[in-house]
């Protein structure tokens, strides 16, 4: 009875709504680079490279960073909801807000393009916190239209400046820095309008938001680590394809782009497993917790095909769309066929990655990469790279086959996971928390916790 109920829920999380809806928005948020890189494409190929190589150096040194810190928001903003405690999802995005603001996102480089875009990291961090605290509260499409509004801003905005009024890189960057300004500005707007907030947020409080960081460091730092490395892996690849060429490197910048849009689709079913699993620990219900995964498992299979075969019977046509070089397009063509495979890969390991961020496991993920990409898969891939007639096709083989172990070592840590361990452990971060609350609501939550558990137990 208890699986049933368990898989109804993954059901009712309105996975569909929560699951369709998270792939569209973050289709569109990371659409918006990619705009910018088809822009600037049918500028010259030497554009083409130049903003390629701009948005690599931002999303090694800044959208990887916010994306990572934010994972210590996937696992306490989700845990926080399910125990019901809901005014702990309040103090947490004021800790994370006051983050956004601090000197640590803003990094000093020296290119016009990644200068120009700076603000946009700010933007972009806050917009991730916002949406973490709709999401856990099953919120979802304020989500997608913010992130509609953007592309569509950027979009029109990019076409205008760029290729209209030919303005160059520079107009690029200010443009994408602005789209992440306005998805951003239309959350906090429904957050403000729809005053959603009145569940979860009992007024500023500068002792809360400054204080009690330690387990957002602990997680979030962790978090940094296991979302960087492996994008700073696939940015790599986009700098040894820069040393072989301008043609490599224009073909290995549509690959990348093309890989970073349809993983996009499955990150939806990542996300709603992290948010569905995390409040299921808070909610004391391990099982269910253990069922969302395996349904998961299942529907991330079907999602893996139909995002990668598209892209292998269309690997003609669509690096058209980002510049008219034969060359590079000839080139692109031959790579593209490693996205199905990679698909697969990355469903499987997102899920189980999606497990380990909820349940607050970020530094065993940063390991398992470290050893998967650094230690086996780019190695290899400078091997094949350098020292083969294979090229770049050499790097993707290389990373493929550390992707493989990865995924591997992924599935296997979440298949064993503890479950009723996990949910003691989530107790204990609610209850870290909410430390500075008064002890009277400690106690409150603790019977809460006691009441959920029993009916756990009723239910098996």
């Amino acid at each position: 009875m208890l699986r049933h109920s368990c898989i109804n829920d993954m059901r009712g999380l309105r996975p569909r709504v929560l699951v369709f809806s998270e792939m569209i928005s973050q289709l569109l948020r990371f659409t918006n680079p990619s705009i910018s890189v088809m822009a600037c494409g049918h500028l010259s190929r030497e554009e083409l490279d130049a903003s390629s190589l701009a948005n690599c150096i931002i999303n090694i040194f800044g959208l990887s960073i916010d994306t990572g810190f934010s994972s210590a928001c996937d696992t306490l903003f989700s845990q926080a909801y399910g125990s019901r405690n809901r005014e702990l999802i309040g103090t947490l995005v004021q800790r994370a807000f006051t983050y956004g603001f601090s000197p640590t996102t803003v990094l000093i480089l020296t290119s016009e393009y990644i200068a120009y875009f700076l603000p946009g990291l700010g933007f972009d961090f806050l917009f991730l916190t916002f949406a973490r605290y709709l999401q856990t509260q099953n919120i979802i499409q304020p989500i997608v239209y913010s992130t509609f509004t953007g592309t569509v801003f950027n979009m029109f905005a990019q076409y205008y400046f760029i290729v209209h009024l030919n303005y160059g890189l520079r107009a690029s960057a200010i443009c994408l820095s602005l789209s992440f300004g306005c998805m951003f500005l239309c959350e906090l707007g429904y957050i403000l309008a729809s005053k959603v907030y009145k569940e979860t947020w009992s007024g500023f409080k500068l002792n809360s938001a400054l204080s009690n960081w330690s387990i957002f460091f602990k997680l979030g730092i962790p978090g940094v680590l296991m979302v960087a490395l492996e994008e700073w892996c696939f940015e790599m690849m986009t700098l040894m394809a820069g040393t072989l060429g301008s043609v490599t490197l224009g073909a290995q910048a549509i690959v990348f782009q093309i890989q970073s849009i349809i993983y996009m689709v499955p990150l939806g079913l990542f996300t709603a497993v992290n948010i569905r699993v995390g409040q299921r620990l808070g909610a004391f219900d391990p099982v269910g917790a253990r069922y969302v995964y395996f349904t998961a498992l299942t529907v991330i299979s079907i999602v893996a095909l139909f995002t990668g075969l598209p892209v292998v019977l269309l690997r003609h046509y669509i690096p058209y769309m980002f510049t008219s070089d034969e060359e590079v397009c000839s080139l692109a063509s031959q790579l593209l066929p490693m996205l199905l495979l990679f698909q697969f890969l990355e469903g499987f390991a997102g899920v189980s990655e999606a497990i380990l961020l909820a349940c607050g496991r970020q530094s065993l993920g940063a390991i398992t990469i470290f050893l998967g990409y650094y230690c086996t898969g780019m190695p290899i891939a400078a091997i094949l790279t350098y020292q083969t007639s294979l090229g770049i096709l050499g790097s993707w083989i290389g990373l493929t086959i550390g992707f493989g172990l990865t995924t591997m070592v992924y599935t296997i840590l979440a298949l064993r996971t503890d479950w009723t361990k996990q949910v003691k452990q989530a107790r204990n971060n609610v209850t870290e928390i909410s430390s500075v609350y008064s002890t009277n609501n400690n106690e409150q939550y603790k019977y809460h916790c006691l009441d959920i558990k029993n009916e756990s137990a009723d239910g098996e």
